[in-house]
């Protein structure tokens, strides 16, 4: 009974060691076996690196959505205008604007009176607020007076902004690079051209501030060329008192007249070497022409 069971377990052995045989070795079996699972694990491990990937990518595009939203809201815009008011009472319609503008945080940045025979102006130049531009517009077409012409435009600058400031990081970036090498220069020829550079830089980081600043008081402050005037509505221009009159253009005529003929004296004062050659050719012709006479 025992011989059998040996047998038996030696044949069983054997048939194992054929199966091992025709699969190559448990160790290969093993690393196909492996192999199979690694492959099976590599969609799930794949879908589990996209995932955040994914979302990465959905979220940087949701940051580029709203930073062109914010780009859009936030375009640099100037916001000019013109507008010409014919009023009754000039200088209460010029006060009553100064109140508007204080009224709206602006301020006058030039102001000129005319006082012409028919009529008296003031040309106003109004700095507003940005925010309030349009506000103050709609105040002053509310008050008294007549709007002879209105004009508004807006001046999109969003573009020439950007290009300004990446120019001018760019410069401030190769400015530290030049300064880095200034404190390695060995040579006073390195040290000279180097110099040089960053001076150009310098003078040219100042420029592109001061267009930036400029652009930048432009887009918060409106500007609004206001024309306030008034016309003598007794003003005839038919009437010898009002400039068109016969008396005084006759009067007109003969200062002119005057003037002309003194101007003319005086022209024949500066031509006198002219006379003095004028002279000589008489007296020398008259002496040919006595002594063909005799």
């Amino acid at each position: 009974m025992r011989k059998i069971s040996v047998f038996a377990f030696a044949m069983i052995f054997a048939a194992c060691q054929s199966q091992s045989g025709e699969n190559g070795s448990f160790g290969m079996y093993t690393a196909d076996c492996e192999a199979i699972d690694y492959e099976d694990e590599m969609p799930v491990m794949a879908s589990a690196k996209a995932a955040p990937m994914m979302r990465n990518s959905m979220a940087a595009g949701g940051q580029l959505e709203d930073a062109v939203e914010q780009d859009v809201t936030q375009r640099k815009l100037i916001k000019n205008g013109s507008m010409t008011l014919v009023v009754d009472n000039l200088e209460q319609t010029r006060n009553d604007v100064v109140g508007l503008i204080e009224k709206h945080g602006g301020y006058v940045s030039n102001e000129q009176y005319s006082n012409w025979e028919h009529s008296s102006s003031y040309n106003l130049t109004v700095r507003i607020p940005c925010g309030n531009f349009d506000s103050f517009v709609a105040d002053v077409e509310a008050g008294k007076g007549k709007i002879e012409s209105k004009s508004m435009y807006i001046n999109d600058v969003t573009a020439e902004y950007i290009d300004l400031e990446t120019r001018l990081n760019t410069k401030r970036s190769y400015l530290e690079r030049y300064k880095q090498l200034l404190k390695s220069a060995k040579s006073v020829q390195e040290i000279v051209s180097i110099e040089d550079k960053i001076r150009s830089l310098e003078e040219e980081i100042d420029s592109t501030v001061g267009r930036l600043k400029y652009l930048t008081n432009q887009v918060e402050y409106s500007t609004l060329h206001l024309n306030i005037r008034h016309d003598d509505a007794n003003f005839d221009p038919h009437h010898p008192d009002h400039g068109q009159g016969f008396w005084l253009r006759f009067s007109q005529s003969l200062s002119s007249g005057m003037r002309g003929l003194v101007d003319f004296a005086f022209f024949l004062v500066r031509i006198w070497p002219a006379w003095i050659i004028i002279l000589l050719v008489l007296g020398v012709i008259r002496r040919a022409k006595r002594k063909n006479d005799d």
